[in-house]
């Protein structure tokens, strides 16, 4: 009974700290639900579909123990001083664990009601859907959510427990950040030819698909992703490696404005930058993909499948979109507050040189943006670059009343991005402010 007395007073108190961590494991058992309700009308109809809801636990174990991490470290110095002051190492581990279950369960109880709510709307508004059997989806779907979270938070709770185990105070206090450099500053010309090439490639494999008969479609669709791939990747070692040349080079323009200490931040980290990026650029694809077939595929005139059919593979592709936006911003978001929170001391800095808070705030603001939205950059390109070939190849495939489709997908698709990126610009934003004024 302490423990949860201390666990609810800490949690209120660091709320701030677990907002990120409530909205995306919130969302994530949301999809759960979502996917646990497909599944159990998937198996009245004979379709074996738990993999889906398999998959995204899998993914939920993997983010929901980075943000653990992130919080402990967030709370690093509190923690220590609790050990200072003489509290036992296991009666610390066991009050935060009973905080992050506490906050938990409650993500539980919110994700599973949003999740059904959304199902059941879309469900139970066809009327060969009887309402009768709404409580025992609802009881069975959360049961089974349930048990899923029961087992990502035995999991994330047992990697937790074996961090906190093998913590020193001094490991508590203290943290390091190094800046990775390169050799070499020219090296980023040869990314640029690698990017150059293999997107022409790519461009060509694309313009293959949509001219060629199709007896001969599938060696294009069989080698597009490679040179897909390799240029998104040249692409980042290509910027990030001409604005690291470009700080060091010590032009006069990096002086002016707030050049020089963007250009610093977004090239301090540059190798693990470039690769970061370059994997979200790819998770960002695979989630617009997604998006465009599950959408495809519930449309009545697509009639490759049966109804049931549709309805399960549809809301699947939708579900895993989903999962890939959650991960895209929930990642990039973890990251912006890790760096803002190791760089606040730097703010003082930029006070002595003049800075007043808004401005500081705005300097930061313009941060968080750039590296929330840098992954979309080559995305971006790729889209502009091949919507309009595929779009024309869909209109003489599909019926007359799916004309332009691609196009419309494309559009819901950049709105539902939009939404993301200004709920996690804001969470991200509102938690900055925190170590800002902190360190005035």
């Amino acid at each position: 009974m302490m423990y949860l007395k201390l666990s609810i007073r800490n949690a209120k108190r660091s709320f701030i700290n677990y907002l990120l961590y409530v909205v995306t494991v919130t969302v994530l058992l949301a999809i759960i639900e979502v996917s646990n309700c497909i599944t159990i009308i998937g198996e009245s109809a004979g379709f074996q579909v738990i993999s889906l809801p398999l998959l995204i636990a899998a993914i939920q174990i993997v983010l929901v123990g980075y943000i653990d991490f992130f919080l402990l470290k967030q709370r690093a110095k509190e923690f220590a001083s609790y050990l200072l002051l003489g509290m036992g190492k296991k009666r610390l581990t066991r009050l935060f664990l009973c905080e992050v279950l506490l906050i938990g369960f409650c993500c539980y109880i919110a994700g599973t009601t949003i999740g059904f709510s959304i199902y059941g709307f879309w469900y139970f508004r066809e009327p060969l859907h009887e309402m009768k059997h709404c409580g025992f989806l609802y009881g069975k779907s959360m049961l089974y959510t349930f048990l899923f979270f029961c087992f990502i938070e035995t999991v994330c709770s047992f990697r937790l427990k074996q961090r906190l185990d093998k913590l020193q105070i001094r490991e508590l206090m203290y943290e390091r950040n190094r800046n990775q450099g390169v050799k070499n500053i020219g090296n980023y010309k040869k990314w640029g030819i690698i990017f150059f090439l293999c997107f022409v490639c790519f461009i060509g494999c694309v313009c293959s698909i949509v001219f060629l008969p199709e007896v001969y479609i599938v060696y294009p669709v069989s080698v597009t992703a490679i040179p897909l791939l390799i240029s998104v990747f040249a692409f980042y070692k290509w910027v990030f490696g001409y604005l690291y040349a470009y700080r060091r080079m010590k032009s006069v323009k990096i002086y002016q404005k707030d050049r020089l200490y963007i250009t610093a931040n977004v090239t301090s980290n540059l190798k693990t930058a470039a690769m970061v990026n370059a994997v979200f650029c790819i998770c960002f694809l695979f989630s617009g993909a997604s998006f465009v077939t599950g959408i495809l595929i519930l449309q009545p005139e697509f009639q490759l499948f049966d109804t049931a059919m549709r309805q399960w593979m549809g809301t699947s592709q939708i579900s895993i979109c989903i999962v890939f936006l959650v991960i895209y911003f929930s990642i990039l978001s973890l990251q912006q507050i890790i760096e803002i929170r190791q760089n606040s001391k730097s703010n003082q800095i930029m006070r002595c040189m003049g800075k007043s808070d808004k401005q500081i705030v705005r300097l930061v603001n313009q941060q968080i943006a750039i590296k929330l939205s840098s992954p979309m950059i080559m995305a971006l390109l790729i889209i502009l670059f091949c919507i309009l070939l595929l779009n024309g190849k869909m209109n003489l495939i599909l019926p007359a009343s799916l004309n332009n489709i691609l196009l419309k997908l494309t559009g819901e698709f950049g709105a539902c991005i939009s939404v993301f990126y200004i709920c996690y610009f804001g969470i991200v934003s509102a938690m900055s402010k925190r170590y800002i004024y902190s360190s005035n």
